[in-house]
């Protein structure tokens, strides 16, 4: 944990910088307003900055970002204090970890969100499957699991060794390479049932999938 809260901590101002706000993210608000009620109750995994969990805060009741950066979350704070958004708050706290080593958290108790997002984070977990499963328990029953993830197992020989050769030289976090039927298959095991999957912005190439717990 501490090598990744380094690399993101090191990052975070030049991160939250490179926030590009054009018509595919307003487009991911979009659909997130679609899928979620305005009372909502929702946990941004890996919120980062903070960025998208503000934009979305306005549409729902209440939102919990995680990010295992400190920096992150100092910045993801000052910014929900500068924009007078009072329905977001932060912690430190590191998703990647199994389950079963969460400490009890009442802020994280299971049944207690109506949806889960999880933006460019689920190929940088430890454990993919447990992770998983924790999120699913963390949910209401039919809660949604909302995720966009760069499924670099399916992009050419070419991407994925520039992949490497960035995590080998610490130019990048260290990645799992996830396929994109690998990673619906780790979803449904974890009892969620996938709604959708599909990449909406070509560019970005990354795998929107949305499920909803069983």
């Amino acid at each position: 944990m501490a090598a990744s809260e380094e690399f993101w901590n090191k990052r975070a101002e030049r991160y939250d910088a490179k926030t590009v706000k054009g018509p595919n993210y307003a487009k991911r608000i979009e659909r997130v307003k679609a899928w979620l009620h305005d009372t909502a109750v929702v946990l941004d995994v890996g919120c980062a900055s903070a960025e998208i969990t503000l934009d979305i805060a306005p549409h729902v009741g209440q939102i919990h970002g995680i990010d295992v950066s400190a920096g992150m979350i100092e910045l993801a704070r000052k910014k929900a204090s500068e924009r007078g958004i009072h329905n977001a708050r932060f912690s430190r706290t590191d998703p990647r970890i199994s389950p079963r080593n969460i400490p009890d958290d009442p802020d994280l108790a299971e049944g207690s969100f109506d949806a889960v997002t999880a933006y460019s984070v689920i190929h940088l977990l430890e454990d993919v499957p447990g992770t998983l499963v924790r999120l699913h328990d963390l949910l209401k029953p039919g809660g949604k699991l909302i995720t966009e993830t760069p499924c670099i197992g399916d992009w050419n020989i070419g991407w994925k060794m520039l992949v490497k050769l960035a995590m080998l030289f610490g130019m990048a976090p260290q990645v799992v390479m996830l396929k994109v039927a690998e990673l619906e298959s780790m979803i449904a095991d974890a009892g969620f049932e996938v709604m959708e999957s599909k990449v909406y912005n070509p560019k970005s190439r990354l795998q929107c999938i949305m499920a909803k717990k069983q």
